[in-house]
């Protein structure tokens, strides 16, 4: 491998950079890019190669949380070492490592198999890596990054935060130590319990598998969709993807540089309109849909915002309907699930999905607090979904379904909804 020279830290930098914009792609190129460096700076921690890749992926997960903190990001690489050794460290409450002596090191340097090879490679190759064990932590550090994906000593050194001529005399100790003859079957051995490919995916399940908690019975956001529902008993209530086709965002005008892009035709859904969009096509007037789901947007996370949400989307089609109607539907919404509040209506126009819409507010303690936003659908958005503008009207809205829960419980920060006593520990 080359080292890591500007271009390539740049490269890395540029990676961040649209990790922090969204792009899982971009996130799980990082990943890809450092999956063995983490894996083997785990072992050399843990000294268990199964449990390296546990902690690297729960390290991995970790550094996405928090990469709005890191400020350089073409240093992401000594950046994540930190973060691997925190993550290692709570593996290794109340396990032990099994060594050997660096004696061992004669043994399997000798590479005399019996005639049962299969069994004797076996615990050839574990006392190889016992040999690696007993060496001091800073070598077999060293030798494990260098042999688990060939790495540069100038890689390894930007990951460890050390000059490169330290790396080069740590390894050569432990070449000392190893012998030199013994090499050869350290580098196989350590190859061998490498990721794979499927690593990567693994961690990108990881940040989908957040909680969920429209399926918590009594969580606060579960509870406010359900009264949702009890007020509106008159829409249909339908389920859809979190993974659309990057065109169907662009119906909805959002701006595709704020997505979470999984490749260059899908992402993850930005807004639940996409969701009852997508499904009225396959519909005539009059048309009444609600959808719940999480949604995914690369904002900053702090006591109001989160990257990954819920949000309610209502959309009715018909002869008639207009913006009043849509009012009336939101106020008996917001009387239902956090009771009699005084509404604030700001015009907005969503970049132009709706001729005329507006923010929603609700006073809370003498502060108004954005919960929805609303609008009559413009012409070519009925259009694109199958109906004709001269014969229907359309209006739809959008409901943060944690702002609501937030309100309706005197929560003051929505991080909150997804701790204890709300979802398990």
């Amino acid at each position: 491998m080359c080292g890591m020279n500007d271009e390539l830290q740049d490269k890395i930098a540029g990676l961040v950079e649209r990790a922090r914009r969204g792009e899982l792609a971009a996130f799980a190129e990082l990943v890809r890019r450092f999956q063995n460096m983490a894996c083997g700076y785990a072992y050399a921690v843990l000294g268990d190669f199964h449990l390296a890749q546990d902690a690297a992926q729960e390290a991995f997960v970790e550094a996405y949380r928090r990469l709005e903190q890191l400020r350089e990001p073409a240093r992401f690489a000594g950046w994540l070492r930190r973060i691997v050794l925190s993550s290692s460290h709570r593996f290794i409450r109340g396990k032990s490592v099994s060594t050997v002596g660096l004696e061992a090191a004669e043994v399997v340097a000798s590479g005399e198999l019996g005639p049962s090879k299969a069994a004797e490679g076996k615990e050839l190759g574990e006392r190889v890596l016992a040999a690696v064990r007993a060496l001091p932590e800073s070598q077999r550090t060293a030798v494990t990054l260098f042999y688990i994906n060939g790495y540069s000593q100038k890689e390894i050194a930007d990951f460890l935060e050390v000059p490169v001529t330290t790396v080069n005399n740590r390894l050569h100790a432990a070449r000392v130590q190893l012998k030199e003859r013994m090499m050869t079957m350290v580098e196989k051995t350590i190859k061998d319990n490498a990721p794979d490919e499927r690593f990567s995916k693994r961690v990108i399940e990881q940040l989908l598998a957040r909680p969920r908690p429209l399926e918590i019975p009594g969580h606060p956001v579960r509870e406010a969709w359900d009264l949702i529902r009890r007020a509106l008993p008159d829409y249909e209530v339908i389920e859809g993807s979190e993974v659309v086709d990057r065109s169907e965002l662009a119906v909805v005008r959002e701006d595709l540089d704020r997505t979470y892009h999984l490749d260059d035709q899908t992402a993850l859904r930005t807004q639940m309109t996409v969701t009852t969009l997508a499904a009225v096509r396959s519909r005539q007037a009059p048309v009444r849909l609600m959808a719940a789901g999480r949604v995914f947007r690369p904002d900053p996370e702090d006591a109001t915002h989160l990257k990954m949400h819920h949000q309610v989307d209502g959309i009715r089609i018909e002869a008639g309907v207009n913006v009043r109607q849509l009012k009336e539907t939101l106020e008996r919404v917001v009387a239902a699930s956090v009771g009699p509040t005084e509404l604030r209506w700001t015009e907005c126009t969503f970049g132009g999905f709706v001729q005329e819409g507006y923010e929603v507010f609700v006073k809370v303690a003498g502060t108004w607090r954005d919960i929805a936003g609303c609008g009559l659908l413009q012409p070519q958005t009925l259009r694109a979904v199958g109906f004709d503008p001269g014969r229907v009207n359309g209006v739809a809205f959008g409901i943060g379904l944690e702002r609501l829960a937030m309100i309706r419980h005197s929560i003051d920060d929505i991080r909150k909804l997804y701790e204890p006593p709300y979802v398990a520990g």
